[in-house]
């Protein structure tokens, strides 16, 4: 039995990555994320659950359907694939690349950073940046899962929040966990904020290697 590396999900959201054991695989796939084969065989064209099922199969790729279906909710839900209806099933094919918002912005630059870590230091970049609690539904935008060390806030604050991502177009369930930071993460932040400058003005070309290279070798 070997595993396959895929990304977590809960019932319409992508976070981490985690480990699942989807049976006997060919080698050629063994350690790809699961996300990275789907897509590759949807492709533009797309097929139904049950085609996506049997040619995943057909790679040894064993996926229980209610865990598939799921799968592919999550990830219509997080922008990565569409779905249309060609009755009587569903098809679902590969969405076209979109620029990224500023949630999976955050949360790339902070796995990038800290793996383990990379929801608390996207919890304190987005709470730095826009100085309110930050939604759970915010952080799973942003590709990370709960943190670890983030308090749950309650009563108004978090309804202002709330209110707050309502006139902005952003749907959070009412009973969606709100956090702000119990711990520090002020120098990853600042090294985001750097690197979000130096990308939005294009200025790589004046920025010192050797600098970039000791950050590099420091991480």
């Amino acid at each position: 039995m070997r595993k396959i590396r895929i990304l977590g999900i809960t019932k319409t959201y992508l976070y981490r990555y985690s480990d699942y054991t989807l049976g006997v695989m060919k080698k050629s796939i063994v350690d790809v994320p699961l996300k990275d084969v789907i897509i590759e065989l949807l492709g533009k064209e797309g097929m139904s659950i049950n085609g996506l099922s049997k040619v995943l199969e057909g790679k040894g790729i064993k996926v229980h359907r209610l865990f598939l279906t799921g799968y592919l909710v999550a990830m219509k839900d997080f922008g990565i694939l569409k779905e249309r209806e060609i009755k009587p099933a569903k098809v679902f094919s590969v969405q076209p690349v979109t620029k990224k918002d500023i949630y999976q912005i955050i949360g790339e630059k902070s796995r990038r950073i800290d793996e383990d870590e990379a929801s608390d230091i996207c919890l304190y970049s987005l709470y730095r940046m826009f100085n309110r609690p930050i939604f759970l539904r915010e952080l799973n935008r942003a590709g990370v899962g709960s943190p670890r060390y983030g308090k749950k806030i309650v009563g108004e604050e978090r309804k202002k929040a709330l209110e707050l991502l309502a006139n902005a177009g952003i749907t959070v369930p009412r009973n969606n966990s709100a956090y702000i930071p119990s711990k520090d993460y002020e120098e990853a932040f600042n090294q985001i904020i750097i690197e979000l400058l130096i990308e939005d003005y294009s200025i790589k070309n004046l920025v010192s290697k050797s600098v970039q290279q000791k950050r590099i070798d420091e991480e």
